[in-house]
């Protein structure tokens, strides 16, 4: 599908008049090849005034108004864009503002309230977030149409305009334009309208978390129904600026590590015990309040749960901390002083002497920070469900001759930093931590936004790790599987680290099926519900626009309107696109599997081993053409056949182990095929016993004389 069939296919109705005029500049694009324009000639220093205008090859006059003219429709579709964005926003602003005033006069008792007047209010809030929804779709469409259009320009006109017009639609307020003061008004109402209620609470100076954590990765096209997903539940954190209050805050973390990347190599391989450390700070601007975390990885299988710990300082004591000089005493008479109690003391004093010798022993200097927006979901002080959306990620080195020496111990923010030594990550990352009784108990908000196919899930995804990977390739032993993700390849080169990009020949190729793209870049996953249609032809080979799913209609027609056959698909097919709609799920893999999974077959082993003993036994002991021979002889190949079978049952099990394979490890047929053979051999062995017994008592019988 051309691009402007898609544009057309894909346009709101009632805005079908603000778009960008696709077709025209495609048209004049068209004309201008037709009169071979001429390249100006960019060495050409002196003019005449009485020379007449250059021809071009066909001999006739070069007509530059035309060019000019393109540039000057190019201009309009953009000031018309960013005034059609501005007044919607205007618009949503107005009716959230208007919603969120009834609201106040509702829950304050001084106009009527009921139920159904609450449902009305939030039906409008509802409509504003759609509305906004629909308007990020808009300017995505006209961001894609400028690109397109200036890609065709540059590839069938001599004069290039593609990199300034590029730069120039970065600039554009309807692209660039923050915002998320609308969702924060929509937090705020929907928290109106659900009760919830802040509880005081005391932040204490060392904390403790044990959290259940997934990690997603999200597209920049699907941020902010994510966000208004998550919202309509939990309140968004906010966050107060000189501009006013805001969705999301800039979050430094500082990674201490030593040159053998000991930290790094201990959290990729998930070793047990193994730890990261590093300093945080929140807000723009130099750091004033600096937190120290240590994470500690534990092994779940074990009974154990990771944990973090962190503890609070000055941003003048993080040198002496990294240097050994920390004065711990007078920091323990500062805790009592403040009234901590002698248990609070203790624990904040044996984490701080646990870091400060963790940093001595290991060499550990500042390594490579994380720099990303973070927007947090969460009822105040309750950690049932948790929902972090971190945007703007980048990593950046910080091995430099600064905190190399110790001057500094993050880098200096005035210096450019080299391209070689930042990495931009291109999508957003969402992390939902879950603090339940029971894993049944998840709410049903957040399976539905799992499965709603915005989310990415990335099995144990860490920004310090990646980081790490893609700024120090020379130094890692190893790299995480998620490196191999096509949509990572050009953040990856961009940062010199292309040697990661080779074909892997380690353990990395075994993980393929846990990465959420395929080679092309595409989702694997064919979700039943998305935000923006899936992927379909682009209008210049090799490219991919939006389009629509391979699933969607799965039943459609199949049964032309007959009701019974209807009925009969019914459950088929929503067992069907819910399967479509599944997620890749990660196979939680323990030490303890490759010994059942060694169990297991040596339990078959012993039941085979047991059988061919028997017949074994039978066949040396018997006389020569008994029936027991024949009984024998059975039971045999039965057993040797759950040797074979043990055998492959094992091999793919260990593989499908070490892999992780999504699909079922169990064998529903099997064991009953198995045991058929074994009760038919039985029941052979049994019917010829009972004749031979009713063959000999006939016998007898007929060898009696009557009395």
């Amino acid at each position: 599908m051309k691009f402007g069939e898609y544009l057309r296919n894909q346009k709101t109705p009632e805005w079908q008049n603000y778009y960008l005029d696709y077709d025209q500049l495609k048209t004049m694009i068209k004309e201008l090849e037709v009169i071979h324009l001429a390249v100006a000639p960019v060495n050409q220093r002196t003019a005449s005034l009485s020379v007449p205008i250059p021809t071009n090859a066909a001999g006739m006059p070069v007509e530059h108004l035309s060019q000019e003219k393109f540039y000057a429709v190019l201009e309009q579709e953009m000031r018309k864009i960013e005034q059609f964005t501005k007044k919607q926003v205007e618009d949503i602003r107005r009716a959230l503002s208007e919603a969120e005033r009834k609201i106040n006069l509702a829950l304050a008792g001084l106009t009527a309230r009921s139920e159904s007047e609450l449902e009305v209010l939030k039906s409008q809030v509802e409509q504003a977030g759609e509305d906004f929804l629909k308007l990020e779709k808009y300017v995505n469409l006209n961001f894609m149409g400028f690109h397109k259009i200036l890609k065709k320009h540059d590839k069938r006109l001599p004069n290039p305009c593609r990199v300034f017009y590029t730069a120039r639609l970065h600039e554009q307020s309807w692209v660039r334009g923050d915002y998320s003061d609308v969702l924060v008004t929509m937090s705020r109402v929907y928290s109106k309208l659900r009760g919830d209620r802040e509880v005081e609470g005391e932040e204490n100076a060392k904390q403790d978390f044990v959290r259940s954590t997934r990690k997603y990765w999200v597209h920049t096209e699907h941020i902010s129904a994510v966000k208004y997903s998550v919202l309509q539940h939990l309140p968004v954190f906010l966050q107060k600026t000189m501009a006013g209050e805001t969705d999301s805050q800039l979050v430094n973390s500082v990674y201490l590590d030593n040159y053998s990347m000991e930290l790094y190599h201990g959290r990729l391989e998930k070793s047990p015990g193994a730890i990261a450390l590093r300093f945080r700070w929140y807000g723009t601007g130099t750091p004033e309040t600096v937190f120290v975390e240590r994470k500690t990885h534990r092994e779940s299988w074990a009974g154990e749960l990771s944990v973090k710990e962190r503890f609070i300082i000055n941003e003048t004591q993080v040198p002496s901390l990294l240097a050994g000089t920390f004065d711990v005493d007078g920091e323990v008479k500062k805790l009592r002083a403040k009234g901590k109690s002698e248990e609070d003391v203790k624990e904040w004093l044996d984490l701080n002497t646990e870091v400060i010798q963790a940093i001595n022993s290991k060499q550990l200097v500042p390594t490579m920070r994380t720099q990303y927006m973070r927007t947090a979901f969460q009822i105040p002080f309750d950690a049932t469900v948790r929902v972090s959306l971190d945007t703007n990620l980048c990593m950046i080195s910080e091995r430099t001759k600064d905190t190399m020496s110790g001057q500094r111990w993050y880098r200096d923010p005035s210096q450019a930093v080299p391209l070689t030594e930042i990495t931009r990550f291109p999508h957003a990352v969402l992390e939902i931590k879950l603090q339940l009784e029971d894993e049944s108990k998840t709410p049903q908000w957040v399976n539905d936004l799992i499965n709603s196919g915005m989310l990415l899930e990335v099995h144990k995804f860490s920004k310090f790790i990646h980081g790490c990977a893609v700024l120090m390739p020379d130094d890692v032993r190893a790299v995480p599987y998620w490196i191999d993700d096509a949509t990572l390849a050009d953040s990856i080169g961009q940062s010199g680290a292309s040697k990661l990009l080779e074909e892997s020949t380690g353990a990395n190729q075994y993980y393929n099926h846990l990465l959420p793209h395929d080679a092309t870049g595409e989702i694997k996953q064919s979700p039943k519900k998305r935000v923006q249609p899936d992927l379909i032809e682009g209008e210049e080979q090799g490219e991919a626009i939006p389009g629509s799913s391979a699933w969607a209609g799965l039943c459609d027609g199949v049964c032309d309107g007959d009701a019974t056959c209807d009925d009969f698909l019914e459950h088929y097919c929503e067992f069907a696109e819910a399967a479509a709609s599944e997620r890749i799920t990660v196979q939680k893999v323990e030490p303890k599997l490759f010994f059942a999974n060694e169990r297991t077959f040596i339990s078959w082993l012993q039941m085979s081993v047991m059988m061919s003993s028997i017949a074994i036994g039978i066949l040396a002991f018997s006389a020569r053409h008994s029936q027991s021979q024949a009984i024998a002889v059975l039971l045999m190949p039965i057993s040797l056949i759950f040797v074979i079978y043990a055998l492959r049952t094992f091999l793919v099990r260990n593989e499908k182990i070490k892999t992780r394979d999504a699909n079922r490890w169990d064998d529903p047929y099997g064991p009953v095929i198995l045991t058929s053979f074994l009760i038919l051999t039985l029941t052979v062995q049994f019917v010829l016993k009972v004749a031979a017994m009713l063959k000999e008592g006939n016998a007898t019988t007929e060898s009696t004389p009557a009395n």
